[in-house]
């Protein structure tokens, strides 16, 4: 769940920006299916490398060749009901691959094999090398067991979803123009995208800063937080033959003119970077929050922005307009 949590922020806008691409659209069910699919994978490491060695040196001091490799693929076929329950879950942890492989990949059941056992493959050379060498010694156990184990799931999972995939929504929705008028969703998701854009870039700015022995970062927050929303909302807008931020450009959006983006700068996004580098993230977030409520409430659902700077946000294939 951690690795989810840190790995989303940083997938989903990408990800995005992919399916306006493919498809002119977004539909809800193709993100919760993605979504899921990165927990998954998240899932997929977390069961691979935790739990982590604590004393690494006495660990590796005791451990031997048979302690982490085993060779022989039916060795933990011995009787008991632990090892036959450790054959099904092995299996079963393959399944959601094979599922997806063949429900929203669409791919042929050799290559969903081949795909299962590569990646059972890598993890196991991952177990069995200490994780190509970023610990002291194996601290997991490499099975070639389990590369058939595992396969044989991803190929139940490929059935399975021969079987039952007719039941779910087609996980790759139809080409759309993408011509109208963007709703507010999508453009208030454009806006905190830009803010998480700009968070993200600062905090690593800043936290590179501060390994590396520079300056307190509270005086280096309002230059950077201003510089950063600079470059992103201003300089490469004004770069761009669409004048679109980076936001904009992740859910296929742009102005309806480039001639008022350093007004809406000025306007929006410079109080907004000195009110992140004073810690008033909160103060930002019910500004957009009331402009949003306020252009629900206008029947062309013109923002106050919009209305201020002369221009609107249309979505990249709608004609060029003047303000």
């Amino acid at each position: 769940m951690v690795l989810f949590a840190l790995l989303l922020p940083l997938l989903v806008l990408p990800w995005i920006h992919a399916e306006y691409e493919r498809h002119g659209r977004l539909t809800g069910w193709t993100a919760v299916l993605s979504a899921g699919e990165v927990l998954y994978l998240c899932g997929i490491a977390a069961y691979t490398l935790f739990p982590l060695p604590r004393e690494t040196a006495a660990f590796c001091a005791a451990r031997s060749t048979g302690d982490f490799l085993v060779l022989n693929p039916v060795a933990s076929i011995d009787g008991t009901v632990t090892g036959y329950l450790q054959l099904v879950l092995n299996a079963l942890l393959f399944v959601p691959l094979g599922y997806a492989l063949r429900y929203h990949f669409r791919r042929g059941i050799l290559v969903a094999g081949l795909i299962g056992l590569g990646v059972s493959l890598l993890i196991e050379v991952a177990q069995g090398t200490a994780v190509f060498g970023a610990f002291g010694c194996p601290y997991r156990v490499a099975d070639t067991g389990d590369l058939v184990t595992n396969t044989v799931g991803t190929l139940v999972g490929w059935l399975l979803a021969v079987a039952t995939a007719r039941l779910l929504p087609n996980p790759v929705p139809a080409h759309s123009a993408d011509l109208a008028r963007p709703g507010l969703t999508r453009r208030g998701l454009a806006v905190l995208a830009d803010l998480l854009i700009g968070w993200l870039i600062t905090s690593l700015i800043l936290a590179v800063v501060v390994v590396s022995g520079g300056p307190d970062s509270r005086w280096l927050a309002l230059p950077v937080y201003v510089s950063i929303y600079a470059v992103t909302t201003l300089v490469l807008p004004m770069l761009r033959h669409d004048h679109a931020t980076l936001g904009q450009v992740t859910f296929f959006l742009r102005p309806s003119t480039g001639r008022r983006v350093p007004l809406r700068w000025l306007i929006w996004w410079l109080p907004v970077a000195v009110l992140q580098a004073t810690g008033h993230l909160s103060v930002v977030l019910l500004a957009a929050a009331v402009i949003g409520v306020l252009a629900r409430l206008r029947k062309d659902r013109h923002s106050v922005l919009e209305l201020v700077t002369g221009t609107t946000t249309v979505t990249r294939n709608a004609p060029e307009q003047e303000p």
